[in-house]
């Protein structure tokens, strides 16, 4: 599971998740009825699995958002390829298909579904 610090914030009558300066997504409506009452300023804990941080696709799911990661390492296993990067200096891990282009060092197109997403109280560890 990986951890990722982050804030909720409202934009445009929307709630957001914050990961890093330059990366805020929107939360699917299912999700941000659940968070609705969680204070917009307290520090909080994104968990979320590799299974659901993958290569980009053509056709995504509504509260699936994309980003670009620089990986540091690639891990082929076979039927997939294990990939680590980080954000605002937190090492994360994603799983991609073997044929997706990853290559340490390099650029890819990442996609993180966040109607798999939990958050968790950053100082106690409690899912919220």
């Amino acid at each position: 599971m990986n951890f990722v610090p982050c804030r909720l914030e409202e934009a445009n009558g929307q709630l957001h998740i914050r990961l890093t300066d330059r990366i805020a997504f929107p939360l699917p409506p299912a999700r941000a009825a659940r968070y609705q009452s969680v204070s917009r300023n307290e520090p909080l804990l994104l968990g979320i699995r590799p299974e659901h941080i993958t290569e980009t696709r053509p056709h995504a799911e509504p509260g699936v958002e994309t980003f670009e990661a620089m990986l540091d390492v690639t891990e082929p296993m076979g039927m997939e390829t294990l990939v680590y990067f980080t954000l605002n200096d937190t090492p994360i891990c994603g799983r991609v298909n073997p044929n997706a282009g990853a290559r340490d060092g390099s650029p890819l197109r990442m996609a993180m579904d966040l109607n798999n997403m939990h958050l968790l109280n950053e100082a106690t560890g409690l899912v919220i």
